[in-house]
């Protein structure tokens, strides 16, 4: 078989078994991958070949990732969704409402890969934003996360998203239909990710984004659109590693009086008392119970 030098090359946007992929000299060339047992995911930097008689690229390698987004799919199998991220840009809008344990789901996968996080509300130009949400918001706030109100249609505050993104990787992640691509589109200059209305029926956000694609921004940095979501799990192994990924039960979790401490049932719990004292927010606190009892759940599949 003829084949010429392996070169690496960036996956900058998925279709299944498909994929783009830019080389170090800025072109970008058609691919597929070799094989059944590589899943490349955008922001994998891979080995690429020519073959004879074959139009597209041939991915054969997958190189070391930095870190991965990774979470448990319909049929709890882990399966990666991006890679070599410094950031997560994590969306909520309305509509679609809200589903806050989703928002907390994605702080902890960011958490537990120990990158940067922003949260941006979209749509604010809808009044949607009542007193009950600003709580929420500002819980967040209080935690130390920059969380952004913005309006993609109306392009408010998106200057203030690009200074978050500058100079990072970041994917988007949130809902169905809360703008992530509308918010790309006015943030890039040669996007144009497809966006779709919220359907009638359901008030849901219908699944826009089909595939991932990473888009350079004109300041520095690049972005992955990646697919909504009406459900996300992150895939986490241990119930103790759930604590991690909230920052602050992690903080009051260190003073527990046992090392396996779950902070749910056990006595001298420092992260009950401190909820208790209100230095932990209750909506989050039961956003942790319920990722604990996934994880518990998932684990009784493996076996």
């Amino acid at each position: 078989m003829n084949s010429n030098v392996s070169q690496p090359a960036l996956i900058v946007s998925t279709y299944s078994r498909r994929m783009l992929v830019k080389t170090t000299d800025g072109k970008i060339h058609n691919a597929k991958i070799k094989g059944k047992i590589l899943k490349p995911v955008c922001g994998d930097v891979v080995e690429i070949v020519s073959e004879r008689n074959e139009p597209e690229k041939i991915i054969h390698k997958i190189h070391s990732r930095k870190n991965e987004l990774t979470r448990y799919n319909q049929n709890r199998k882990k399966e990666s969704i991006a890679a070599n991220l410094s950031m997560l840009a994590i969306t909520a809008g309305n509509p679609p409402k809200p589903d806050w344990f989703i928002v907390d789901r994605y702080i902890g996968a960011a958490e537990l890969m120990d990158i940067k996080i922003c949260i941006i509300i979209n749509k604010e130009d809808l009044n949607w934003i009542n007193q009950e949400t600003k709580i929420i918001i500002n819980s967040y706030k209080e935690i130390g996360y920059p969380v952004i109100a913005c309006s993609a249609k109306k392009k408010i505050n998106l200057n203030l998203i690009n200074l978050q993104l500058k100079n990072n990787v970041t994917i988007f992640v949130g809902q169905s239909g809360v703008g992530k691509s509308t918010i790309i589109n006015n943030i890039s200059c040669n996007s144009e990710q497809s966006t779709q209305k919220i359907s009638n029926t359901t008030s849901m956000g219908q699944h826009t984004t089909v595939n991932s694609n990473m888009i350079d921004l004109p300041d520095g940095g690049s972005v992955i659109d990646s697919p909504g979501v009406r459900e996300f799990i992150p895939s986490i192994d241990s119930e103790k590693e759930v604590a991690s990924s909230f920052i602050e039960i992690q903080k009051h979790g260190m003073h527990c009086k046992y090392n396996d401490c779950l902070h749910i049932r056990e006595n001298n719990c420092e992260v009950k008392s401190a909820l208790k004292g209100k230095l932990i927010n209750e909506r989050r606190y039961e956003s942790y119970k319920r990722l604990i009892n996934e994880v518990k759940q998932s684990n009784k599949l493996k076996y």
